[in-house]
């Protein structure tokens, strides 16, 4: 009480002139049309400037909400996506059934930890096998391919990342149709390099990579990169600079490939080796 008595003393007189300012202020708007809407003018400015604060914090605390809602929505369109394409079109029209006929199904899931200066990097997810999410399961983004699960607990996942030096999948030049093998040789998390391929496939700057469907972990046709530069080494075959489209940087929201037959597959090859 002692320090609001002495502010008032020490600042009476500015005070005493706010007070009649405030009051000359009222009386003007009264006895004048035009300062009665200039005022309310500027009060509704100031009103609509605090609405709009309101609603982009607001906009602002719900923006995780909505980015797991599209994430959800995102994994349902590649289901729905992949059961179309693993039907035969040419002869009757495709029957959508609901969980069933799916070759690869897709969950999504949240990068909760990740690294990109090593020169085997991993992720963190925030699904496990309480979600059904197991070892050698497949790991996408919107734009492109992200890496392989490699150990489960009960509610995470790590996630062997395509910045790994251990990380090997077969790719193909899509407007070709060559085959590779893609693997990161640990300079940039922005390039991979895709070798293997021979020396007579025209290669172009600008052409596309994308998986090439031979493994039970990424479907056929998921997007790598882009291609930078290319040499010829020993052994008549190119050497070929991917520039990746996923920003490891960046990234956030994932989805979790599951091939439905890997099982089936599994067995099928491991006969081929007894």
């Amino acid at each position: 009480m002692g320090n609001l008595i002495r502010f008032i003393l020490r600042f009476h007189g500015f005070i005493l002139f706010l007070i009649l300012e405030s009051i000359a202020m009222l009386l003007l708007s009264y006895n004048s049309y035009y300062q009665q809407t200039q005022m309310f003018g500027g009060l509704q400015v100031v009103q609509n400037s605090y609405y709009k604060v309101v609603k982009n914090a607001i906009s602002y605390l719900t923006l995780r909400d909505d980015n797991e809602t599209l994430l959800r929505e995102n994994a349902k369109l590649r289901n729905l996506l992949d059961h179309y394409q693993s039907h035969d079109h040419s002869g009757s029209a495709v029957q959508v059934s609901s969980g069933a006929g799916y070759l690869f199904s897709y969950m999504p899931a949240k990068v909760v930890n990740s690294t990109t200066n090593r020169q085997n990097n991993y992720l963190v997810l925030n699904a496990g096998e309480w979600q059904n999410v197991f070892p050698e399961m497949g790991v996408v983004a919107d734009n492109g391919v992200v890496g392989i699960i490699l150990n489960t607990s009960a509610h995470y996942a790590t996630v062997m990342s395509l910045l790994n030096s251990d990380f090997k999948i077969s790719a193909r030049i899509k407007r070709t149709g060559y085959l590779g093998t893609l693997m990161w040789d640990g300079l940039s998390y922005r390039e991979a390099i895709l070798s293997e391929v021979p020396q007579h496939v025209r290669v172009e700057v600008g052409d596309t990579v994308e998986t090439s469907g031979y493994s039970a972990i990424f479907p056929e046709g998921i997007l790598i990169g882009t291609i930078t530069s290319y040499e010829t080494r020993k052994g008549n075959f190119h050497e070929i600079r991917v520039k990746l489209e996923v920003d490891f940087k960046k990234l956030r929201y994932v989805n979790v490939v599951n091939f439905t037959h890997s099982e089936e597959l599994k067995r099928l090859e491991q006969q081929l080796t007894q």
